[in-house]
């Protein structure tokens, strides 16, 4: 008799502690939300320097090459111009093929120039 009400008041003093222990708070799975979005934030950060420093080494290499031929080429921020046979650009593409030539297309016409490696 002794056994069963020590194992009654056990059981009614650990019941509640063991509801609480299993009661999920469904709110603060937001919090881990946070988190990632915070980890997220410090990739995208990581990524924009290190887009900055592509970009500023590519523009290096195509201002090193333009001004060997002859030209010129600038950059602010999102606006870029070219300036190839005497004649000013903004609407153009760049792309460096294969790390050996510059395939520069204008409404004028499309230029190839060999890459300058060295200033």
């Amino acid at each position: 008799m002794k056994a069963l009400v020590k194992i009654i008041v056990c059981f009614l003093l650990v019941l509640p502690v063991a509801a609480q222990a299993l009661d999920f708070d469904y709110s603060n799975g937001y919090a881990n939300n946070i988190n990632f979005e915070l980890c997220q934030a410090t990739r995208e950060k990581a990524l924009k320097q290190r887009g900055v420093k592509v970009t500023r080494d590519k523009d290096d290499l195509v201002r090193r090459t333009v001004r060997a031929y002859g030209g010129d080429y600038v950059r602010k921020g999102e606006t870029a111009a070219i300036t190839l046979n005497g004649k000013t650009y903004q609407d153009f593409t760049i792309e460096i093929v294969e790390g050996k030539y510059l395939l520069i297309k204008t409404p004028d016409g499309t230029f190839y120039l060999g890459v300058v490696d060295k200033p």
